[in-house]
């Protein structure tokens, strides 16, 4: 994806999410925030050797279609 450097509002979140803390942030569209949940969403299953047949490794709530599409 060429990323090169964390945005701010990953930057602010993601170390958080790392240590087990529960998050709320907003920032505007296009600021990385989709990126500042699943990072830590794909760290965490790779750390733990999530495999297929795991089970459920993640469950992310969207509020619309749209942008359950775009995750």
């Amino acid at each position: 994806m060429k990323i090169k450097k964390m945005s701010k509002i990953q930057f602010q979140t993601i170390p958080s999410f790392m240590s087990g803390r529960d998050i709320l942030a907003a920032a505007k569209t296009g600021s990385g925030k989709t990126l500042s949940f699943l990072i830590p969403i794909f760290e965490t299953l790779y750390k733990h050797k999530f495999k297929p047949d795991s089970g459920i490794g993640a469950i992310v709530i969207a509020p619309t279609r749209e942008l359950v599409n775009q995750i």
